[in-house]
Protein backbone atom coordinates (compact mmCIF):
# COMPACT_ATOMS: atom_id res chain seq x y z
CA UNK A 1 0.00 0.00 0.00
CA UNK A 2 2.84 2.36 0.88
CA UNK A 3 4.48 1.58 -2.44
CA UNK A 4 1.27 2.46 -4.29
CA UNK A 5 0.90 5.73 -2.38
CA UNK A 6 4.52 6.58 -3.07
CA UNK A 7 4.02 5.75 -6.73
CA UNK A 8 1.06 8.16 -6.91
CA UNK A 9 2.42 10.94 -4.71
CA UNK A 10 5.77 11.39 -6.45
CA UNK A 11 4.32 12.08 -9.92
CA UNK A 12 1.65 14.30 -8.38
CA UNK A 13 4.29 16.27 -6.48
CA UNK A 14 6.43 16.63 -9.60
CA UNK A 15 3.40 17.77 -11.63
CA UNK A 16 2.52 20.32 -8.94
CA UNK A 17 6.06 21.67 -8.92
CA UNK A 18 6.08 21.96 -12.70
CA UNK A 19 2.74 23.74 -12.60
CA UNK A 20 4.00 26.24 -10.02
CA UNK A 21 7.24 26.73 -11.94
CA UNK A 22 5.36 27.33 -15.19
CA UNK A 23 3.11 29.89 -13.51
CA UNK A 24 6.10 31.66 -12.02
CA UNK A 25 7.80 31.81 -15.41
CA UNK A 26 4.66 33.26 -16.98
CA UNK A 27 4.45 35.85 -14.22
CA UNK A 28 8.11 36.84 -14.16
CA UNK A 29 9.76 36.10 -17.53
CA UNK A 30 8.69 38.45 -20.29
CA UNK A 31 9.83 36.35 -23.23
CA UNK A 32 8.12 33.25 -21.86
CA UNK A 33 4.85 35.12 -21.32
CA UNK A 34 4.90 36.28 -24.94
CA UNK A 35 5.71 32.80 -26.23
CA UNK A 36 2.92 31.22 -24.21
CA UNK A 37 0.45 33.75 -25.58
CA UNK A 38 1.51 32.98 -29.14
CA UNK A 39 1.37 29.25 -28.42
CA UNK A 40 -2.17 29.62 -27.06
CA UNK A 41 -3.48 32.03 -29.72
CA UNK A 42 -1.31 31.26 -32.72
CA UNK A 43 0.51 33.74 -34.92
CA UNK A 44 -0.96 37.26 -35.13
CA UNK A 45 -3.27 37.55 -38.10
CA UNK A 46 -3.64 33.79 -38.34
CA UNK A 47 -4.57 33.18 -34.75
CA UNK A 48 -6.68 30.27 -33.55
CA UNK A 49 -7.06 28.89 -30.06
CA UNK A 50 -4.78 25.92 -29.42
CA UNK A 51 -6.93 22.80 -29.63
CA UNK A 52 -5.54 21.24 -26.44
CA UNK A 53 -4.62 24.27 -24.33
CA UNK A 54 -8.04 25.83 -24.86
CA UNK A 55 -9.50 23.05 -22.71
CA UNK A 56 -7.46 24.29 -19.73
CA UNK A 57 -8.65 27.11 -17.44
CA UNK A 58 -5.99 29.58 -18.65
CA UNK A 59 -6.39 33.35 -18.78
CA UNK A 60 -5.88 33.33 -22.54
CA UNK A 61 -9.20 31.61 -23.21
CA UNK A 62 -11.54 33.73 -21.10
CA UNK A 63 -14.52 34.93 -23.12
CA UNK A 64 -15.33 38.66 -23.18
CA UNK A 65 -18.53 39.77 -21.45
CA UNK A 66 -21.62 39.50 -23.63
CA UNK A 67 -24.03 42.36 -24.13
CA UNK A 68 -26.80 40.33 -22.53
CA UNK A 69 -24.78 39.18 -19.49
CA UNK A 70 -25.97 41.99 -17.23
CA UNK A 71 -27.88 45.27 -17.33
CA UNK A 72 -26.16 46.63 -14.23
CA UNK A 73 -23.50 49.10 -15.38
CA UNK A 74 -21.23 48.67 -12.34
CA UNK A 75 -21.36 44.89 -12.63
CA UNK A 76 -20.63 45.16 -16.34
CA UNK A 77 -17.60 47.38 -15.60
CA UNK A 78 -16.28 44.82 -13.10
CA UNK A 79 -16.75 42.01 -15.64
CA UNK A 80 -14.94 44.00 -18.33
CA UNK A 81 -12.09 44.74 -15.93
CA UNK A 82 -11.75 41.06 -15.00
CA UNK A 83 -11.63 40.13 -18.67
CA UNK A 84 -9.00 42.83 -19.31
CA UNK A 85 -6.78 41.61 -16.46
CA UNK A 86 -7.06 38.05 -17.77
CA UNK A 87 -6.27 38.59 -21.45
CA UNK A 88 -3.52 41.12 -20.65
CA UNK A 89 -1.92 38.86 -18.02
CA UNK A 90 1.02 38.29 -20.40
CA UNK A 91 1.97 41.96 -19.91
CA UNK A 92 2.73 41.69 -16.19
CA UNK A 93 6.48 40.99 -16.59
CA UNK A 94 6.74 43.99 -18.93
CA UNK A 95 4.97 46.23 -16.42
CA UNK A 96 7.32 45.03 -13.68
CA UNK A 97 10.34 45.80 -15.86
CA UNK A 98 9.02 49.25 -16.66
CA UNK A 99 8.45 50.04 -12.99
CA UNK A 100 11.93 48.82 -12.11
CA UNK A 101 13.45 50.91 -14.91
CA UNK A 102 11.66 54.02 -13.71
CA UNK A 103 13.08 53.59 -10.24
CA UNK A 104 16.68 53.11 -11.39
CA UNK A 105 17.13 55.16 -14.58
CA UNK A 106 18.46 58.72 -14.62
CA UNK A 107 17.94 60.90 -17.70
CA UNK A 108 16.18 58.16 -19.73
CA UNK A 109 16.18 60.09 -23.04
CA UNK A 110 19.87 60.96 -23.11
CA UNK A 111 20.47 58.68 -26.11
CA UNK A 112 17.64 60.07 -28.22
CA UNK A 113 17.20 63.23 -30.25
CA UNK A 114 14.36 65.66 -29.59
CA UNK A 115 13.33 67.78 -32.57
CA UNK A 116 10.62 70.12 -33.77
CA UNK A 117 8.61 69.17 -36.87
CA UNK A 118 7.01 72.42 -37.96
CA UNK A 119 4.34 73.44 -35.46
CA UNK A 120 4.66 70.13 -33.59
CA UNK A 121 7.43 70.64 -31.11
CA UNK A 122 9.41 68.27 -28.93
CA UNK A 123 9.16 65.04 -30.92
CA UNK A 124 11.52 62.35 -29.62
CA UNK A 125 12.69 60.18 -32.52
CA UNK A 126 14.00 56.61 -32.18
CA UNK A 127 16.87 57.13 -34.64
CA UNK A 128 15.88 54.39 -37.08
CA UNK A 129 17.26 54.67 -40.63
CA UNK A 130 16.57 52.63 -43.74
CA UNK A 131 17.55 52.76 -47.40
CA UNK A 132 15.18 54.35 -49.88
CA UNK A 133 13.54 52.07 -52.44
CA UNK A 134 12.12 52.78 -55.87
CA UNK A 135 8.67 52.94 -54.29
CA UNK A 136 9.89 55.62 -51.88
CA UNK A 137 11.19 57.66 -54.81
CA UNK A 138 7.90 57.29 -56.68
CA UNK A 139 6.06 58.52 -53.58
CA UNK A 140 8.51 61.46 -53.43
CA UNK A 141 9.72 60.40 -50.00
CA UNK A 142 13.33 60.29 -51.24
CA UNK A 143 15.31 61.77 -54.12
CA UNK A 144 17.27 58.67 -55.14
CA UNK A 145 17.20 54.96 -54.54
CA UNK A 146 19.70 54.15 -51.81
CA UNK A 147 19.35 57.42 -49.90
CA UNK A 148 19.19 57.15 -46.12
CA UNK A 149 15.72 57.76 -44.72
CA UNK A 150 14.85 58.39 -41.09
CA UNK A 151 11.67 56.62 -40.03
CA UNK A 152 9.74 55.30 -37.05
CA UNK A 153 7.41 52.35 -36.67
CA UNK A 154 4.80 54.75 -35.39
CA UNK A 155 4.12 57.72 -33.15
CA UNK A 156 2.90 57.76 -29.55
CA UNK A 157 0.95 60.98 -29.28
CA UNK A 158 0.10 62.17 -25.80
CA UNK A 159 -2.66 64.81 -25.95
CA UNK A 160 -2.45 67.54 -23.32
CA UNK A 161 -5.12 70.17 -22.74
CA UNK A 162 -3.03 73.32 -22.52
CA UNK A 163 -0.86 75.47 -24.70
CA UNK A 164 1.34 76.61 -21.82
CA UNK A 165 4.90 75.42 -22.29
CA UNK A 166 5.34 74.87 -18.57
CA UNK A 167 2.43 72.39 -18.40
CA UNK A 168 3.50 70.57 -21.57
CA UNK A 169 7.10 70.31 -20.34
CA UNK A 170 5.95 68.98 -16.96
CA UNK A 171 3.88 66.29 -18.65
CA UNK A 172 6.80 65.45 -20.93
CA UNK A 173 9.09 65.02 -17.91
CA UNK A 174 6.56 62.72 -16.24
CA UNK A 175 6.38 60.46 -19.30
CA UNK A 176 10.10 60.28 -20.12
CA UNK A 177 10.52 56.82 -18.64
CA UNK A 178 7.56 55.42 -20.58
CA UNK A 179 8.74 57.16 -23.74
CA UNK A 180 12.04 55.29 -23.42
CA UNK A 181 10.20 51.97 -23.69
CA UNK A 182 8.38 53.14 -26.79
CA UNK A 183 11.57 54.49 -28.36
CA UNK A 184 13.35 51.17 -27.85
CA UNK A 185 10.61 49.55 -29.92
CA UNK A 186 10.99 52.11 -32.72
CA UNK A 187 8.16 54.48 -31.81
CA UNK A 188 8.55 58.26 -31.85
CA UNK A 189 6.92 60.15 -28.97
CA UNK A 190 5.45 63.61 -28.43
CA UNK A 191 3.26 65.57 -26.04
CA UNK A 192 0.83 67.52 -28.23
CA UNK A 193 -1.26 70.38 -26.80
CA UNK A 194 -4.83 70.67 -28.08
CA UNK A 195 -7.78 72.75 -26.92
CA UNK A 196 -10.47 70.99 -28.98
CA UNK A 197 -11.15 67.90 -31.06
CA UNK A 198 -11.06 69.89 -34.28
CA UNK A 199 -7.64 71.33 -33.40
CA UNK A 200 -6.36 67.86 -32.57
CA UNK A 201 -7.60 66.41 -35.85
CA UNK A 202 -6.11 69.24 -37.88
CA UNK A 203 -2.72 68.92 -36.19
CA UNK A 204 -2.66 65.15 -36.66
CA UNK A 205 -3.66 65.35 -40.32
CA UNK A 206 -1.03 68.01 -41.00
CA UNK A 207 1.66 65.99 -39.23
CA UNK A 208 0.76 62.78 -41.08
CA UNK A 209 0.85 64.61 -44.40
CA UNK A 210 4.21 66.25 -43.74
CA UNK A 211 5.92 63.34 -41.97
CA UNK A 212 4.55 60.05 -43.36
CA UNK A 213 7.67 58.07 -42.44
CA UNK A 214 7.10 58.76 -38.75
CA UNK A 215 3.33 58.81 -38.45
CA UNK A 216 2.15 55.77 -40.39
CA UNK A 217 0.82 54.25 -37.16
CA UNK A 218 -0.42 56.66 -34.51
CA UNK A 219 -1.09 55.56 -30.93
CA UNK A 220 -2.96 58.40 -29.21
CA UNK A 221 -3.33 58.80 -25.46
CA UNK A 222 -5.28 61.29 -23.38
CA UNK A 223 -6.89 61.78 -19.97
CA UNK A 224 -10.30 63.25 -19.10
CA UNK A 225 -11.27 66.00 -21.57
CA UNK A 226 -8.40 65.02 -23.89
CA UNK A 227 -9.84 61.53 -23.93
CA UNK A 228 -13.12 62.99 -25.13
CA UNK A 229 -11.26 64.92 -27.85
CA UNK A 230 -9.74 61.63 -29.01
CA UNK A 231 -13.13 59.89 -29.12
CA UNK A 232 -14.59 62.78 -31.11
CA UNK A 233 -11.75 62.63 -33.63
CA UNK A 234 -12.09 58.86 -33.93
CA UNK A 235 -15.82 59.21 -34.53
CA UNK A 236 -15.12 61.73 -37.28
CA UNK A 237 -12.22 59.80 -38.86
CA UNK A 238 -11.73 56.25 -37.50
CA UNK A 239 -8.76 55.63 -39.79
CA UNK A 240 -6.52 58.36 -38.38
CA UNK A 241 -5.41 56.30 -35.32
CA UNK A 242 -4.35 52.67 -34.88
CA UNK A 243 -4.77 52.62 -31.11
CA UNK A 244 -6.54 54.97 -28.69
CA UNK A 245 -6.02 55.11 -24.94
CA UNK A 246 -8.49 57.25 -22.99
CA UNK A 247 -8.39 57.56 -19.22
CA UNK A 248 -11.42 58.88 -17.33
CA UNK A 249 -13.27 60.23 -20.39
CA UNK A 250 -16.85 61.37 -20.00
CA UNK A 251 -17.72 59.41 -23.11
CA UNK A 252 -20.70 61.46 -24.23
CA UNK A 253 -20.41 60.24 -27.81
CA UNK A 254 -21.31 56.78 -29.10
CA UNK A 255 -18.81 55.05 -31.39
CA UNK A 256 -19.01 55.44 -35.17
CA UNK A 257 -21.15 52.88 -36.97
CA UNK A 258 -18.21 51.20 -38.62
CA UNK A 259 -16.33 47.94 -38.48
CA UNK A 260 -12.55 48.11 -38.42
CA UNK A 261 -12.06 50.29 -35.36
CA UNK A 262 -8.70 51.18 -33.85
CA UNK A 263 -7.83 49.25 -30.71
CA UNK A 264 -9.18 51.03 -27.64
CA UNK A 265 -8.23 50.90 -23.97
CA UNK A 266 -10.52 52.80 -21.59
CA UNK A 267 -9.47 53.65 -18.05
CA UNK A 268 -12.09 54.30 -15.36
CA UNK A 269 -12.04 54.74 -11.61
CA UNK A 270 -12.62 51.68 -9.42
CA UNK A 271 -15.42 53.54 -7.64
CA UNK A 272 -17.66 53.47 -10.71
CA UNK A 273 -20.93 55.26 -10.09
CA UNK A 274 -24.12 53.37 -11.02
CA UNK A 275 -25.50 56.74 -12.11
CA UNK A 276 -22.74 57.27 -14.67
CA UNK A 277 -24.94 57.21 -17.78
CA UNK A 278 -21.97 57.66 -20.08
CA UNK A 279 -20.74 54.16 -19.26
CA UNK A 280 -23.28 52.88 -21.77
CA UNK A 281 -21.50 54.69 -24.60
CA UNK A 282 -18.06 53.60 -23.38
CA UNK A 283 -19.18 49.97 -23.37
CA UNK A 284 -20.32 50.47 -26.97
CA UNK A 285 -16.84 51.75 -27.90
CA UNK A 286 -15.24 48.72 -26.26
CA UNK A 287 -17.56 46.20 -27.89
CA UNK A 288 -17.14 47.90 -31.27
CA UNK A 289 -13.36 47.69 -30.85
CA UNK A 290 -13.60 43.92 -30.35
CA UNK A 291 -15.78 43.48 -33.42
CA UNK A 292 -13.08 41.94 -35.62
CA UNK A 293 -12.48 38.90 -37.82
CA UNK A 294 -9.13 37.91 -36.32
CA UNK A 295 -8.44 36.48 -32.89
CA UNK A 296 -6.03 39.06 -31.47
CA UNK A 297 -8.16 42.16 -32.12
CA UNK A 298 -11.35 40.27 -31.18
CA UNK A 299 -9.88 39.91 -27.68
CA UNK A 300 -7.56 42.91 -27.31
CA UNK A 301 -9.30 45.41 -29.59
CA UNK A 302 -11.53 46.82 -26.83
CA UNK A 303 -10.68 46.74 -23.12
CA UNK A 304 -11.73 48.51 -19.91
CA UNK A 305 -9.24 48.91 -17.06
CA UNK A 306 -10.47 49.95 -13.61
CA UNK A 307 -7.83 51.60 -11.43
CA UNK A 308 -7.36 53.83 -8.42
CA UNK A 309 -7.66 57.41 -9.73
CA UNK A 310 -5.08 58.51 -7.14
CA UNK A 311 -2.55 56.09 -8.63
CA UNK A 312 -2.28 57.21 -12.23
CA UNK A 313 0.84 55.10 -12.72
CA UNK A 314 -1.27 51.93 -12.56
CA UNK A 315 -3.07 52.87 -15.77
CA UNK A 316 0.09 54.26 -17.39
CA UNK A 317 1.97 50.98 -16.95
CA UNK A 318 -0.97 49.06 -18.37
CA UNK A 319 -1.18 51.45 -21.31
CA UNK A 320 2.49 50.90 -22.24
CA UNK A 321 2.02 47.13 -22.41
CA UNK A 322 -1.15 47.61 -24.46
CA UNK A 323 0.51 49.89 -27.02
CA UNK A 324 3.44 47.54 -27.47
CA UNK A 325 1.17 44.56 -28.06
CA UNK A 326 -0.79 46.56 -30.63
CA UNK A 327 2.50 47.45 -32.33
CA UNK A 328 3.49 43.76 -32.32
CA UNK A 329 0.26 42.87 -34.06
CA UNK A 330 0.64 45.61 -36.68
CA UNK A 331 4.23 44.55 -37.36
CA UNK A 332 3.42 40.84 -37.59
CA UNK A 333 0.20 41.12 -39.60
CA UNK A 334 0.12 44.51 -41.40
CA UNK A 335 -2.04 43.24 -44.27
CA UNK A 336 -4.70 42.11 -41.81
CA UNK A 337 -5.26 45.54 -40.33
CA UNK A 338 -8.85 46.33 -41.38
CA UNK A 339 -10.03 49.39 -43.24
CA UNK A 340 -12.99 51.04 -41.49
CA UNK A 341 -16.22 50.10 -43.25
CA UNK A 342 -19.83 51.07 -42.43
CA UNK A 343 -21.85 48.49 -40.55
CA UNK A 344 -24.51 46.98 -42.76
CA UNK A 345 -27.18 47.45 -40.15
CA UNK A 346 -26.05 51.03 -39.68
CA UNK A 347 -26.63 52.06 -43.31
CA UNK A 348 -30.02 53.68 -43.68
CA UNK A 349 -31.47 54.24 -47.12
CA UNK A 350 -32.91 57.59 -48.08
CA UNK A 351 -36.38 56.06 -48.34
CA UNK A 352 -36.19 54.51 -44.89
CA UNK A 353 -34.78 57.71 -43.43
CA UNK A 354 -37.57 59.83 -44.90
CA UNK A 355 -40.20 57.68 -43.18
CA UNK A 356 -39.03 58.79 -39.74
CA UNK A 357 -41.22 61.32 -38.00
CA UNK A 358 -38.74 62.14 -35.24
CA UNK A 359 -36.09 64.23 -36.97
CA UNK A 360 -33.78 64.05 -33.94
CA UNK A 361 -32.82 60.40 -33.75
CA UNK A 362 -33.79 58.96 -30.39
CA UNK A 363 -30.77 56.69 -30.67
CA UNK A 364 -27.32 57.87 -29.73
CA UNK A 365 -26.23 58.71 -33.29
CA UNK A 366 -28.76 61.53 -33.74
CA UNK A 367 -26.33 64.40 -33.16
CA UNK A 368 -22.70 64.34 -34.24
CA UNK A 369 -21.17 67.13 -32.15
CA UNK A 370 -17.86 67.03 -33.95
CA UNK A 371 -19.44 67.33 -37.40
CA UNK A 372 -21.75 70.06 -36.10
CA UNK A 373 -18.76 71.99 -34.77
CA UNK A 374 -16.98 71.72 -38.12
CA UNK A 375 -20.08 72.98 -40.01
CA UNK A 376 -20.42 75.92 -37.62
CA UNK A 377 -16.79 76.86 -38.15
CA UNK A 378 -17.18 76.77 -41.93
CA UNK A 379 -20.37 78.84 -41.81
CA UNK A 380 -18.75 81.39 -39.52
CA UNK A 381 -15.81 81.73 -41.89
CA UNK A 382 -17.82 82.05 -45.09
CA UNK A 383 -21.15 83.67 -44.25
CA UNK A 384 -22.58 86.41 -42.12
CA UNK A 385 -25.28 85.50 -39.61
CA UNK A 386 -28.86 85.98 -40.77
CA UNK A 387 -31.21 87.59 -38.26
CA UNK A 388 -34.26 85.71 -39.47
CA UNK A 389 -36.45 84.15 -36.77
CA UNK A 390 -34.51 81.56 -34.77
CA UNK A 391 -31.87 81.39 -37.49
CA UNK A 392 -28.42 80.68 -36.05
CA UNK A 393 -25.29 78.73 -36.85
CA UNK A 394 -26.34 75.57 -35.00
CA UNK A 395 -29.64 75.35 -36.87
CA UNK A 396 -28.10 76.06 -40.26
CA UNK A 397 -25.30 73.57 -39.63
CA UNK A 398 -27.74 70.87 -38.51
CA UNK A 399 -29.98 71.43 -41.54
CA UNK A 400 -26.95 71.18 -43.85
CA UNK A 401 -25.82 67.92 -42.26
CA UNK A 402 -29.33 66.41 -42.61
CA UNK A 403 -30.23 68.06 -45.90
CA UNK A 404 -31.56 64.76 -47.29
CA UNK A 405 -34.14 64.41 -44.51
CA UNK A 406 -37.50 65.31 -46.07
CA UNK A 407 -39.29 65.55 -42.72
CA UNK A 408 -36.72 68.00 -41.39
CA UNK A 409 -37.69 70.51 -44.06
CA UNK A 410 -41.17 70.69 -42.54
CA UNK A 411 -39.85 71.46 -39.03
CA UNK A 412 -39.66 75.12 -38.02
CA UNK A 413 -36.49 76.67 -36.68
CA UNK A 414 -38.29 77.30 -33.38
CA UNK A 415 -39.09 73.62 -32.87
CA UNK A 416 -35.63 72.62 -34.01
CA UNK A 417 -34.02 74.92 -31.43
CA UNK A 418 -36.13 73.35 -28.69
CA UNK A 419 -35.50 69.75 -29.77
CA UNK A 420 -31.74 70.18 -30.24
CA UNK A 421 -31.39 72.20 -27.03
CA UNK A 422 -33.17 69.51 -25.02
CA UNK A 423 -30.99 66.82 -26.62
CA UNK A 424 -27.79 68.75 -25.84
CA UNK A 425 -28.97 69.25 -22.26
CA UNK A 426 -29.59 65.52 -21.86
CA UNK A 427 -26.03 64.87 -22.99
CA UNK A 428 -24.74 67.01 -20.10
CA UNK A 429 -24.44 70.61 -18.98
CA UNK A 430 -20.90 70.80 -20.35
CA UNK A 431 -22.18 69.86 -23.82
CA UNK A 432 -24.79 72.64 -23.78
CA UNK A 433 -22.18 75.07 -22.49
CA UNK A 434 -19.77 74.11 -25.25
CA UNK A 435 -22.47 74.56 -27.86
CA UNK A 436 -23.26 77.94 -26.32
CA UNK A 437 -19.62 78.96 -26.61
CA UNK A 438 -19.71 78.12 -30.33
CA UNK A 439 -23.09 79.76 -30.97
CA UNK A 440 -24.29 82.12 -28.18
CA UNK A 441 -27.37 83.05 -30.22
CA UNK A 442 -28.60 79.44 -30.23
CA UNK A 443 -28.21 79.25 -26.45
CA UNK A 444 -30.20 82.46 -25.98
CA UNK A 445 -32.93 81.16 -28.29
CA UNK A 446 -33.13 77.85 -26.43
CA UNK A 447 -33.15 79.37 -22.95
CA UNK A 448 -35.89 81.83 -23.86
CA UNK A 449 -38.01 79.16 -25.58
CA UNK A 450 -37.51 76.74 -22.71
CA UNK A 451 -38.66 79.40 -20.25
CA UNK A 452 -41.79 79.96 -22.32
CA UNK A 453 -42.45 76.22 -22.56
CA UNK A 454 -42.00 75.76 -18.81
CA UNK A 455 -44.40 78.57 -17.98
CA UNK A 456 -47.59 76.97 -16.61
CA UNK A 457 -49.71 79.56 -18.43
CA UNK A 458 -48.57 78.21 -21.81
Amino acid sequence: MKAINSYLLVPSFVALCLFILEGACFRLIESYAEKRLEFAWGKPGLGNFHSLLSKLPLDHFVDPPGVEDTTDQVERAVMENQFTNSVMSFGRPLRDRLLETMEKTINPLKDYEIRDFGSVRGVVVPGLVRTATREDVNKKLARRVGDSMEFAKGLVLRVYHTNHNQGVNKEFDRLEYMFKFFLREGLACVVLPASSASELLQKVRDFKKQNPLISENIFVWGDEICGDFILEVCKEDPSVFKCILVNQPKGNLPPPRIRGMPWILVGKSTDVSPEDKNLVNLFKWIVRGRDADYLYPSRLGGLLKLHDPNTLMEFDLFAVAYVLKCLDYISAAPVNWPEPKPLQDGIISAAADSSKTNFVNADDDGIDLFLMEEKIRILQENESLSLATFDCEIIRGYREIHSSDINLKMVTNRDLVLKLGMRFEEMGDDVLRRIGDKDPLFLRFYQSLKEVEDNPLN
